[in-house]
């Protein structure tokens, strides 16, 4: 069974559990932005958001199961996106290091042996900042809502994290990992795959490197009898 057929096959119910939802706007977030007080929402804050789908969530669930540690992996991924119909992504402000785009609008980057795709991100924009521009909110696919601050950000990560949850179950790996700098801290979420990890966590966004924080989906080998790195470890292990 080829890559893109295993995620037609989660898309049709032959795994545990059911896919439901129209996409990462679930309990807490509403159109409007999330419900109740939004905390650290200024008026330079933004929130981008590209929702999932079901669909989308079940064939990443079949990409996770590629042996991404493989001598091949460059071509068996590259041939199991476009056999999902992923094109080869424009080179853009935003995304010139992207690899492809799905049908939503989430960039795929890939580092040694990974695949990274943003869902979320937390930016200022303003005169006297580094965006003068609303650059997310414009890219094919995304939305943006300004004055949204970082309780929203995680109101999306953890409708996120439920929409994986509703297919694979429980994540094997749950932590917040503490930071002065950033109140609340950063969530991962994480699954094994046979002898790979899912892992849905947040971070410092590195391509812009003007103190974004985004949300991403990271599959990466993880050996069977191995465990996820430490929670300090994570955000550098779930980035390209």
């Amino acid at each position: 069974m080829t890559m893109a057929e295993q995620a037609r096959a989660y898309g049709e119910g032959e795994v545990a559990g059911e896919v439901v939802g129209e996409g990462v706007t679930g309990e807490g977030v509403t159109g409007g932005g999330v419900t109740g007080e939004t905390e650290g929402g200024g008026v330079g804050d933004y929130v981008a958001v590209c929702p999932f789908t079901p669909e989308l969530v079940a064939q990443i669930v079949g990409l996770a199961d590629v042996r991404w540690e493989a001598e091949d992996w460059w071509e068996a991924s590259e041939g199991a996106m476009r056999e999902l119909g992923w094109p080869d992504d424009a080179e853009t402000e935003l995304s010139f290091m992207a690899r492809c785009v799905t049908g939503s609008g989430h960039h795929i980057y890939e580092g040694d042996h990974g695949f990274v795709m943003p869902f979320c991100i937390k930016y200022d924009v303003g005169a006297d900042l580094a965006f003068t521009d609303d650059e997310w909110g414009e890219l094919p696919g995304w939305t943006s809502r300004p004055g949204a601050g970082r309780a929203e950000f995680r109101a999306h990560f953890s409708a996120a994290v439920d929409q994986f949850t509703r297919l694979l179950g429980p994540p094997a790996l749950d932590v917040t990992v503490e930071s002065p700098e950033q109140p609340g801290g950063w969530r991962y979420a994480g699954w094994r795959r046979g002898g790979n990890a899912l892992l849905l966590g947040q971070g410092p966004e590195p391509i812009s490197f003007y103190g974004a924080e985004e949300a991403r989906v990271f599959i990466g080998p993880l050996p069977a009898e191995g465990r996820f790195p430490p929670a300090e470890g994570l955000c550098g292990f779930a980035q390209f």
